[in-house]
């Protein structure tokens, strides 16, 4: 007698974690609150030329605003990635190179010449990741600093002309070069505004997703990493390619406001001012990078007539941000921020406790998270 046949099991459910894995959201951190605060802090930056009077001052603006495009694309390889990479000057100053040269020797758009420095950093960015993520600790480090030491080395001592060589590139046509000085000033504040944010959602939410989680992994435990089937190799040069589009982009609309670039964009003192800048925000931050840059955008102001000056009160900041904030402003400032949000939740928790005559429920498990 044949056995009648089994009726086919359900296919159990795949557990929460697996199902929270498959849509991850962008933004976990972000409350509708802190939404509107982002939102009314963009619009106040955006009104800043609106009422800014001073050409030098809004000229300082815009070349922050730059510079931090640049500090964003940094941090994403530097403290996302984990890759200490001192190569991202050259990459940007190849990004503004590429779009100078364009300008200059072309009828093409000055917007097409500033994406093309963008495709310029990332090509650069991906064939230093090659050879530099083959080794490790020192020297990567080593490897790329060299890497920017060799390109400005060929920058001045080109002999065709095409670069400029010490004196840099000849006066190029920039993106606003029809406009008045003024004018002109308000609509690159704008347009490096625009950036900024773009690039500071775009990378947030990079960090939230699979790539930003794989490129973390790789960072912190490399092997454990492999183990789980993630490829440091493959995404680290992701996080190469990225860096250096964001790079380029910044490199081209440094030499189109300026209307042109030198290899002092790439020197050594610039190299130190913006690792400082990254290391005080906080490293792997999306808010790091714009705390960092912006503060020590002031101080430099501040001591512009005290060179000496300046580079001192920033090695000191720096000492003591390392000693005493090792995570920088931004972790200080999250930190705080939990503290205030837990006794905030501590108060309603005690606001809502059982009245006269009323059982008191008592919670499961312990408030302690590391206890089960």
């Amino acid at each position: 007698m044949s056995a009648l046949p089994n009726k086919a099991e359900p296919t159990p459910a795949p557990p929460a974690v697996m199902r929270s894995a498959v849509t991850l959201p962008a933004f976990p951190d972000m409350t509708p609150a802190r939404w509107t605060v982002t939102s009314a802090l963009v619009a106040l930056a955006a009104g800043i030329p609106l009422v800014m009077t001073n050409q030098y001052a809004l000229s300082v603006m815009v070349t922050t605003l730059i510079l931090l495009v640049l500090n964003i694309s940094w941090n994403f390889v530097l403290g996302v990635a984990g890759v200490w990479n001192f190569g991202q000057l050259a990459i940007y100053a190849l990004g503004g190179y590429g779009a100078g040269i364009i300008m200059l020797h072309t009828t093409v758009s000055p917007w097409l010449a500033v994406l093309a420095g963008g495709v310029v950093g990332t090509l650069a960015a991906v064939l230093l990741a090659f050879p530099t993520l083959r080794l490790y600790g020192i020297y990567t480090s080593l490897l790329t600093f060299a890497f920017a030491v060799v390109i400005q080395y060929v920058i001045v001592n080109d002999g065709s002309g095409l670069t400029g060589g010490t004196f840099g590139l000849p006066i190029v046509k920039g993106l606003y070069s029809s406009l008045s000085l003024a004018a002109s000033a308000r609509a690159y504040y704008w347009t490096a505004l625009a950036v900024v944010v773009a690039s500071t959602i775009v990378l947030a939410a990079v960090g939230h997703s699979r790539l930003g989680i794989a490129l973390r992994g790789v960072r912190d435990a490399p092997a454990y990493a492999a183990a789980r089937g993630v490829s440091p190799m493959r995404y680290r040069v992701i996080a190469f390619a990225v860096s250096g589009f964001l790079a380029g982009i910044a490199g081209g609309l440094y030499v189109s406001y300026n209307q042109s670039i030198s290899p002092s964009a790439m020197g050594l003192t610039p190299m130190s001012i913006d690792v400082t800048m990254l290391v005080i925000g906080g490293l792997g931050t999306a808010t790091g990078p714009i705390i960092g840059t912006i503060l020590l955008a002031i101080v430099q102001t501040s001591l512009v007539s005290h060179p000496g000056a300046e580079l001192t009160i920033l090695g000191i900041f720096l000492l003591v941000v390392v000693v005493f904030v090792p995570d920088g402003l931004a972790g200080l400032a999250a930190r705080y921020w939990r503290r205030i949000s837990a006794w905030a939740a501590e108060d309603d928790q005690s606001g809502e406790a059982a009245g006269p005559g009323e059982a008191a429920e008592i919670p499961e498990g312990s408030p302690d998270p590391n206890v089960a």
